[in-house]
């Protein structure tokens, strides 16, 4: 059976992979290329660019949190392209950040209970009042 997953990984990493698609298929692109001559180094090279993406994206994540969305975000892009079990536009519709939420704006944030919380940020980098 396979391991059933927090839901709070699946948004974030879902979210993830809808606002940050040219970057995630970048990276899957020169793993494919990367996989004829070492399999192996394609794997550990997609999943070490996932899980710095994810750190970049997300505020305060804890590394094993950051591990299992970047090893989620490799899964779901399986699913995508190879399963073609959703496309990126049926993720797009629930997952897209809307006009004012820009990824510099509005950071999902793991909290110690596995609750995710918005912090919303200005443009200095400071919390809104």
């Amino acid at each position: 059976m396979s391991r059933v997953r927090q839901k709070t990984i699946k948004t974030i990493a879902k979210k993830i992979v809808v606002n940050y698609w040219d970057v995630i298929k970048e990276i899957w692109d020169k793993a494919e290329e990367m996989s004829l001559a070492d399999p192996k180094l394609a794997a550990d090279f997609r999943f070490e660019m996932y899980k710095r993406l994810v750190e970049l994206t997300t505020d305060g994540a804890t590394k094993k949190l950051r591990n299992r969305i970047a090893g989620y975000i490799v899964t779901l892009m399986k699913q995508i392209l190879y399963l073609g079990k959703f496309t990126i536009e049926e993720l797009a519709t629930k997952y897209k950040l809307r006009e004012e939420e820009t990824p510099e704006t509005k950071i999902m944030t793991p909290t110690k209970s596995g609750e995710a919380k918005q912090s919303e940020l200005g443009a200095e980098g400071t919390k809104k009042e």
